[in-house]
């Protein structure tokens, strides 16, 4: 016979295993049937370019750009979603420079001739950098704005749409080399990171931009 300890940690251990498989297969189900968000727009209003030190000891002076966008999506799918937590939402610029392009050009003359494998690697890289994000709740179901609050007197089932108008950068947009003369134009995209209560984390775009934005020169302190 065994004793009360022993049926104990045999319930318990067997209690752990079939919480654990449902879990699994909860974490499985949910990503398989994970909804396809319809991308929103993204519309930069203002882009500055400006000539400037960080407020930081020692900082040397080099161009800091700065903007101001609008941004409109429907997340409803993923935010109705039984296994989703929360989005971290993000406004991503990516871009090359033009060394960077003129690069490329000289590693696929030299690839062709079998010599431009690793320089062809290198030229093959690009700039993505992060000027503002959000993280965005279940508790925010309805319309929410850039200053984080609920569209007041919305009415009806909860709509999840993302409005952010005249939004500013949250963090300074700097170039690697220090200046953006070498940079010609920069897409700008509103990523999303989808964090589930089980599972693995998934990622899309919620909103993009109509094209390239040109990059201004920079203007004097």
């Amino acid at each position: 016979m065994y004793s009360t300890y022993q049926r104990a940690n045999h319930l318990l251990s067997l209690s752990t295993t079939c919480a654990m498989i449902l879990l699994a297969l909860v974490a499985v189900a949910s990503w398989a049937s994970l909804p396809a968000v319809a991308p929103g727009r993204v519309e930069i209003k203002d882009l500055i370019v400006k000539r400037g030190r960080l407020r930081v000891p020692y900082a040397r002076e080099e161009d800091l750009a700065s903007l101001r966008f609008d941004v409109h999506a429907d997340l409803q799918p993923l935010l109705e979603a039984y296994n989703t937590k929360q989005l971290f939402l993000y406004l991503v610029a990516s871009y090359a420079s033009a060394d960077e392009v003129l690069s490329t050009s000289a590693a696929s003359a030299k690839a062709v001739a079998g010599l431009g494998k690793q320089a062809h690697e290198h030229a093959s890289d690009h700039h993505e950098v992060v000027l503002w994000d959000r993280i965005v709740t279940r508790s925010d179901a309805r319309d929410i704005r850039s200053v984080g609050q609920r569209v007041r007197g919305a009415k009806g089932k909860a709509r999840g749409k993302v409005r952010v108008e005249e939004a500013r950068s949250k963090y300074v947009w700097r170039e690697p080399s220090g200046s953006f003369a070498h940079v010609a134009s920069a897409n700008f995209t509103l990523r999303y990171s989808l964090m589930p209560y089980v599972g693995i984390v998934s990622q899309g775009v919620a909103a993009t931009a109509a094209g390239p934005l040109a990059i201004p020169a920079a203007a004097g302190r």
